[in-house]
């Protein structure tokens, strides 16, 4: 098992984008529903585009789930050391406190149901990121890389 695969999975890493903007849309849905956010599906937003971008690069799947598993903080730490930039404000804090009860499978067995700050806008930093993530795997599939 090696961090980094033959070629990128550039198919497996639209796929990821595609199941985050998905898992996003069911947090959204679930807001206007029943005024609260489902954490958990903003978790898994966040998790599998990090994990998108990492793809995109050629880290292979089965190292992602053996070292990562589901610590949003460390995917995040992993995408910024394999050069993303501009990471949206908010990615940073939503790792930090969505994380621990993420990563421990308290936040999808309600269990926990951490404060995100105030000022927090998820729904934005996850666009943002999504946005960012999917621009770069585009770009790079253009150029042939």
């Amino acid at each position: 098992m090696t961090r980094r695969q033959r070629g990128t999975d550039r198919h497996l890493a639209r796929t990821f984008c595609k199941n985050a903007r998905s898992f996003h849309s069911l947090a959204v849905s679930q807001d206007h529903r029943s005024g609260r956010t489902s954490l958990y599906y903003v978790a898994i937003a966040v998790e599998l585009a990090l994990k998108a971008y990492l793809l995109h690069l050629g880290t292979s799947d089965e190292w992602k789930r053996v070292h990562l598993r589901h610590n949003l903080s460390k995917a995040l730490r992993c995408a910024r050391m394999a050069g993303l930039e501009n990471i949206p404000e908010g990615i940073s804090e939503l790792a930090e406190v969505l994380g621990p009860p993420y990563a421990s499978g308290a936040l999808s067995r309600d269990l926990a149901c951490p404060a995100l700050p105030i000022s927090m806008d998820a729904d934005r930093a996850i666009t943002a990121l999504l946005a960012t993530v999917e621009t770069i795997i585009r770009r790079n599939a253009r150029a042939g890389g």
